[in-house]
């Protein structure tokens, strides 16, 4: 076995590892460093496509219970050039909260995850869990009950996120900077790799890249066909299609921009009652410059 193929067994070993220290610790922003952009996942519910679907079925379970506990076990890990495969076998316990407080849930598994170095790191493309058995009372997950706090009504909630994407095209085209900031959680987590950017982790790192980028940049941006999912009380999913025309200044060597793709975005209700842009990643299908 080379040097570098054991260097990569080592990298994936402890990406693994993080991944399930990042669920215990409820560090979303680890998910999505490890997670590549365009990476998808089985866990049970169907084929997630991208960070975004994959963390929101996560927080979907993890949001509304206890202390969790991931344990990996015995480990196989196979390299061939700038992919590889591994199995990890995993322990997992839930321990209930609130009223649900003594209730546990625990299950056997096997994780197994596919790997592409890009850019001379090791990140996850597809992970698959394949379960062996679960002990215990799955009630651990369910939403806050009436007792510990007010119903939720899906369809306002939904109306209020939409509202809310609205505000951000607003606010970006007006060059409404301070406004900008408010629609996003202080962590939001954007990715920008797919239209030739970077991920930042917190509106303190965007801010300063978006104004850069477009401060002196008239732009037009349009949000289309919503696909809003509630995962839990607090967090929700969304899919907009979406199109953007941006023209430069006469003497910046650009002209005009008309773009069009998604935005993939997670969205968590504030302790002020109030939904925020948690995370947001922009693929693109198809661009024109004039």
């Amino acid at each position: 076995m080379t040097l570098d193929a054991l260097l990569a067994e080592r990298e994936i070993s402890r990406a693994v590892t993080r991944f399930a220290r990042a669920m215990d610790d409820r560090d979303w922003a680890v998910l999505h460093e490890i997670l590549l952009p365009d990476a998808t996942a089985e866990l049970g519910t169907g084929t997630l496509h991208g960070p975004a679907e994959v963390v929101a079925l996560i927080r979907s379970y993890l949001d509304n219970c206890g202390p969790t506990q991931h344990l990996l076990g015995n480990q196989l890990i196979e390299v061939d050039g700038d992919k590889a495969v591994s199995r990890t076998y995993v322990s997992d316990m839930h321990l209930g909260v609130g009223k649900r407080e003594g209730l546990s849930f625990c299950t056997l598994g096997d994780y197994h995850d596919q790997w592409a170095r890009v850019d001379g790191v090791w990140r996850m493309s597809h992970r698959a869990k394949n379960m062996g058995g679960s002990l215990g009372a799955i009630e651990v997950f369910g939403g806050p009950s009436p007792a510990d706090s007010s119903p939720v009504v899906p369809t306002a909630d939904i109306e209020a996120i939409m509202q809310l994407k609205a505000r951000y095209f607003r606010l970006m085209d007006t060059k409404d900077w301070d406004g900008l900031v408010s629609v996003f959680t202080a962590d939001v987590v954007i990715d920008m790799t797919e239209t030739g950017g970077a991920i930042t982790r917190s509106v303190d790192e965007y801010m300063p890249f978006l104004r850069a980028n477009i401060e002196q940049v008239t732009t037009v941006h349009h949000g289309h066909t919503p696909e809003i999912a509630l995962t839990s009380s607090t967090t929700a999913t969304g899919l907009w299609a979406m199109e953007d025309n941006l023209w430069w200044p006469e003497d910046s060597g650009l002209r005009h921009l008309r773009g069009y793709g998604h935005y993939h975005e997670e969205y968590r209700r504030a302790e002020d009652d109030g939904w925020r842009i948690a995370a947001m990643r922009l693929s693109r299908l198809h661009t024109v410059v004039t």
